[in-house]
């Protein structure tokens, strides 16, 4: 796995990822969001209407179920939901997509940023369960990133990111909020600037 501090980077190669899921003991993806350093955003939740749900709903912790920062915010980002297969070709287009742009542009993968790395392995699990991992894996590199986001100037930076997006109706515990600020994190630790959002 990729360390960012043993390589140089541009933050338009990197695609930044946050997952939502069922339960820390045992993790089963509920919704993702990733964020591309040229600002393009992809987010896709589980369709908890569907009957294909329950079972998830039912393996949920209770901080999942009856806290006020993951299922309170559903719904926050329109046309979305979806079931697994659904979740899983969405993502792979759009991921495909932006890996190739950054691929034709760099002649690099894309590297795909997280901050814990569960994240990491339940968006490769939704993909290789629904037969898209093997479009996606020559694109991308794994980047854990969790050292940068302790640095002060990325904590800052994601802060006030997370302050914008509440303009959008995003807070912390949304998976596409939680990757927009730590593309924010991300670019402002190597590059030593705040990201315009």
């Amino acid at each position: 796995m990729s360390s960012i501090f043993t390589m140089a980077l541009s933050p338009a190669n990197i695609i930044c990822l946050d997952v939502e899921f069922s339960d820390i003991e045992s993790p089963e993806l509920m919704s993702l969001g990733l964020a591309s350093g040229n600002g393009a955003e992809h987010y896709a939740e589980l369709d908890l209407e569907h009957p294909a749900s329950a079972g998830v709903l039912s393996r949920c912790s209770d901080a999942v179920l009856h806290g006020d920062v993951v299922l309170t915010q559903w719904g926050s980002v329109p046309s979305c939901a979806g079931t697994f297969a659904q979740m899983a070709k969405r993502t792979a287009d759009w991921l495909s997509a932006e890996a190739a742009r950054v691929q034709k542009r760099s002649g690099q993968p894309a590297f795909i940023a997280f901050d814990y790395p569960a994240d990491f392995e339940l968006l490769v699990q939704l993909l290789q369960d629904h037969g898209h991992w093997a479009q996606v894996r020559p694109l991308v590199e794994p980047l854990n990133v969790d050292e940068l986001t302790c640095r002060f100037d990325a904590a800052l930076a994601a802060e006030a990111a997370f302050q914008k997006l509440r303009r959008r109706g995003l807070e912390r515990h949304h998976a596409l909020a939680d990757a927009l600020a730590l593309r924010a994190a991300v670019h402002a630790a190597i590059t030593g600037k705040r990201l315009a959002m």
